[in-house]
C-alpha cells in the first residue's frame, strides 16, 4: 500500500513505559536520524580513491614494464619537441635524445632498483644519498661523452665541442638526471608505502581475528555460568521456563560454534542471536527488567559482521542491574535504511552506577569493538557513548554489506 509505513517488530513493547517515560522515548525515535549524511558520503568517496591507489601496488612486472615503456616514450616526445622547437628540427632532436637514452634507462634502473631496495628501503639514506650523488656525476659525464663523440660527432658536426667538464653542458645533464629519474622514484616509493599499508593492515586484521575467536570460544563464561545457576533453581522448582531457557542457550551455542565462523552474516541472524540473548537474559531476571527490542526496515539480503551488537546490550543488563532486588529498563532500536544500520541503545542505571557517577560504562567487549569498527570501517562509521544521570545512551551507525 503505497505511502504505509515500514513494519515493524517488536520483541517487547511496554506500552505504559512510553507513557511515564515520555523523555526517554522522544530521545530514542523522534531524536533518531536517518542514517544519511554527507560526511558518510564524503568519507565513503575518500575511502573509494584510497583503495583505488592501493590497488597500484598490486600491478603485476608485465603491466609496470608496460607503465615504463609508456613513461619513456612519453619522454622522448616531450624532450624532442622541447629541443627541437626552436631550431625547427623535431627530427634532430629525437635522434639526440634516442641516442642519450641508453645511459639514463641505466641510471634509472641503479637508482629505482638496487639503490632503493638495499638501501632507501632499508632507511639506510646517508648511504643511499651518497651512491645517488655519485651516481648522478658518474652518468653526467657519460652523458657528455656521449654528446660529444656521437651526437656532435655524426649529427650536430655544425656545433663546436666544448670540454669533457664544460660547467654549464655538465649541469645541465644533471638537472635533466634529476627530472628523468623523479618520476620513476616517486612512483616506486608509492608502491613501497602502499605494500607497506597492506601488510600492516593484514597484520592487524589476522590479530584482530584471533582475538574475535579467542573471544568467541569463551562464550561469555560468566554469563553462562548465571545463566546454568538460573537455569538449575528453575529446575529445582519443576519451572516452566526451565525448558525455554534451556532451548535459549542451545540456540545461542550454536549460533556461536556453526553459524559465527565467516566474516560476515545476515543480519537477520544477527538480530535473532539478539532475540535468544534479550530472552534468556529475561528468563533470568524475571520482571525486575523490562526490554523493548524494537527493528525497523527491511533487513533482508542485508549482511553484517559478526558480534558487532551484542557487547553493547551486555553491557546495558549488566549496568541496568546490580543486585536481586533493583529494577530496570532497557531500550534497544534498530533502524535499517537501505545500505545503513543504526543502532541506539539506552539503559537504566542501577544505584551504585547512579552514585559512582560513572561515565565510562565499558567493558572489554566494547574496547573490542571500538577496534573492529575502526578497523573494518576506517572513518566510515559513527559510534557515540552518552553517560547521563539516570541512563547510559549507545548510539552506533554503520553500512551494510549486499548479499552475495
Amino acid at each position: 500500500m503505497a505511502g504505509s509505513r515500514p513494519a515493524i517488530t517488536v520483541y517487547k513493547q511496554p506500552l505504559f513505559r512510553y507513557k511515564q517515560q515520555p523523555g526517554r522515548t522522544k530521545r530514542i525515535h523522534a531524536g533518531y536520524s536517518p542514517f544519511v549524511c554527507s560526511t558518510f558520503t564524503c568519507k565513503k568517496t575518500k575511502q573509494a580513491a584510497y583503495y583505488s591507489m592501493i590497488s597500484i601496488s598490486t600491478i603485476t612486472k608485465k603491466e609496470e614494464r608496460q607503465l615504463l615503456v609508456l613513461y619513456w616514450i612519453g619522454y622522448l616526445v616531450l624532450f624532442s619537441f622541447i629541443q627541437g622547437f626552436a631550431a625547427h628540427d623535431i627530427s634532430t632532436a629525437f635522434y639526440n635524445e634516442v641516442f642519450s637514452l641508453p645511459p639514463k634507462l641505466v641510471f634509472v634502473w641503479l637508482v629505482t632498483g638496487p639503490l632503493m631496495n638495499r638501501w632507501f628501503f632499508a632507511k639506510r639514506f646517508g648511504i643511499f644519498f651518497l651512491f645517488y650523488a655519485m651516481l648522478l656525476v658518474v652518468f653526467a659525464i657519460l652523458l657528455r661523452l656521449v654528446d660529444n663523440y656521437i651526437i656532435l660527432t655524426y649529427f650536430l658536426t655544425h656545433w663546436s665541442k666544448q670540454a669533457l667538464l664544460s660547467t654549464s653542458p655538465l649541469v645541465y645533464n644533471l638537472v635533466k638526471l634529476q627530472f628523468v629519474v623523479t618520476i620513476p622514484f616517486c612512483f616506486r616509493l608509492f608502491q613501497y608505502w602502499t605494500r607497506e599499508e597492506q601488510r600492516a593492515q593484514a597484520i592487524q586484521s589476522e590479530k584482530l581475528q584471533a582475538e574475535l575467536h579467542a573471544l568467541q570460544s569463551q562464550f561469555h563464561p560468566h554469563f553462562m555460568f548465571n545463566v546454568l545457576n538460573s537455569l538449575y533453581a528453575k529446575i529445582l522448582t519443576k519451572s516452566d521456563d526451565a525448558a525455554d531457557m534451556l532451548l535459549r542457550i542451545s540456540s545461542l551455542l550454536r549460533f556461536t560454534v556453526y553459524e559465527a565462523n565467516g566474516k560476515t552474516i545476515q543480519l537477520e541472524q544477527e538480530l535473532n542471536y539478539l532475540r535468544h540473548y534479550i530472552a534468556l537474559q529475561e528468563l533470568r531476571f524475571g520482571s525486575r527488567v523490562e526490554v523493548c527490542f524494537t527493528v525497523t526496515g527491511n533487513t533482508a539480503g542485508k549482511m553484517i559482521e559478526p558480534f558487532l551488537i551484542l557487547p553493547f546490550i551486555e553491557n546495558a543488563f549488566k549496568y541496568c542491574l546490580n543486585n536481586e532486588e533493583e529494577e530496570g529498563w532497557i531500550t534497544i532500536y534498530v533502524f535499517v535504511n537501505e545500505e545503513q544500520l543504526s543502532i541506539q541503545v539506552e539503559n537504566s542505571l542501577s544505584k551504585t552506577e547512579k552514585a559512582d557517577n560513572t561515565e565510562d560504562q565499558q567493558g572489554f567487549g566494547i574496547a573490542h569493538v571500538q577496534k573492529r569498527l575502526e578497523l573494518l570501517y576506517p572513518g566510515n562509521y559513527s559510534l557515540k557513548l552518552t553517560p547521563g544521570k539516570e541512563s547510559f545512551f549507545v548510539s552506533l551507525k554503520l553500512p551494510l554489506h549486499a548479499a552475495c
